[in-house]
């Protein structure tokens, strides 16, 4: 008789989340994302004329693409005087930010942050470390007056057919981009002849869109010729909210807090506010530091003041603040949070 021996396996324990909580969690990273691109924007800002650069990060400094990358860019800060964008990591983006600093030019990584730290190459004059990998890679295609493509893995075909997609469809303007490495990216053109143009799922004039060349002559002429992006245009991300303008009214508790219809309508003009069971809503920001959240809580508070209508202000982790808006008095919403969140919005920008 064979023993059976039962395996006493304990039930897992589940946590049930309240409609509370999940609108806290989604709300708190929506807000940190939304932080997130608004830091990032402000550093391209300061980029008037850049050039980004993509290719594979396992070639090391004896290969010849990281020899080419630290020409080209080093050819596109001296003679340009453009930044030179990179991931900030190893092979063909280490190349061109050597070339760039060599060059004594803007040698500019946009980093990530990785449970192991991540391979910064040593040749950046300026880095921003991003948290999520797709706002880097927004970040990273991001108003450049070109866009160069090394050979390179899954990575940089992502990026390639990413960034061709967008000027295909038209959501971005024409940019050029630049294929160097003839023998690598010939064969994906044959492909692109061979197995869509021949099918009739791109147009003769999408193999237009970007430019095969090993030609450095050639290539900094493109980049010359490139009309300038003016920037990043930040306004294109913010929410310009007329609420901001009006003033609150005194409320002595003998109105209604507003309908959940019309709590709905007031959150549409304000940026990123989550509203809580029709009683509150309330906003999370991340700063860079300490310091820069209590000078947001003190700006905060000379609103408040202004308006004699006060939030609740959390501060947490040294550089998240939480803001929570309700009209006490009346134990739920007015008019009133929805113009303080608006003027909150307004000294975000």
């Amino acid at each position: 008789m064979t023993d059976v021996h039962k395996i006493n396996r304990s039930k897992p324990e589940f946590k049930t989340l309240t409609k509370k909580e999940i609108h806290s969690a989604a709300h708190e990273r929506v807000s940190l994302i939304s932080q997130e691109f608004k830091e990032a924007f402000t550093f391209l800002e300061d980029l008037p004329k850049s050039v980004t650069f993509f290719g594979g990060a396992r070639f090391n400094e004896t290969h010849p693409l990281y020899k080419q990358a630290e020409s080209l860019a080093l050819r596109i800060a001296q003679e340009l005087q453009y930044a030179v964008v990179t991931g900030g990591g190893p092979g063909v983006m280490e190349g061109a930010n050597k070339g760039a600093f060599q060059a004594k030019g803007e040698s500019v990584g946009l980093t990530i942050q990785l449970p192991h730290e991540q391979a910064i190459n040593p040749y950046l004059t300026r880095h921003l470390d991003f948290y999520y990998f797709f706002s880097r890679k927004v970040c990273l295609s991001f108003a450049a007056e070109a866009y160069i493509f090394f050979p390179g893995g899954f990575g940089t075909l992502d990026e390639f057919f990413e960034i061709l997609t967008l000027v295909q469809t038209k959501k971005i303007e024409q940019v050029p981009i630049i294929l160097v490495g003839s023998d690598f990216w010939g064969g994906l053109q044959k492909m692109l002849k061979e197995e869509l143009l021949s099918r009739g799922t791109i147009d003769p004039d999408d193999l237009n869109l970007y430019t095969i060349t090993d030609d450095e002559n050639l290539i900094l002429d493109i980049i010359k010729k490139a009309p300038i992006r003016n920037g990043v245009p930040l306004g294109h991300f913010q929410i310009i909210n007329p609420l901001a303008t009006k003033e609150c009214l005194p409320c002595e508790g003998n109105t209604a807090p507003l309908s959940h219809d019309k709590s709905e309508e007031l959150l549409e003009q304000i940026n990123q506010w989550v509203l809580i069971e029709d009683t509150h809503i309330e906003k999370i920001i991340q700063f860079t530091d300490f310091r820069e959240a209590i000078r947001f809580i003190n700006r905060v508070a000379h609103i408040a003041e202004g308006e004699s209508h006060h939030p609740d202000i959390h501060l947490y982790e040294f550089n998240k603040v939480k803001i929570v808006l309700t009209t006490h008095a009346i134990k739920g919403l007015s008019d009133n949070d929805f113009i303080v969140a608006a003027k909150i919005d307004e000294i975000l920008r």
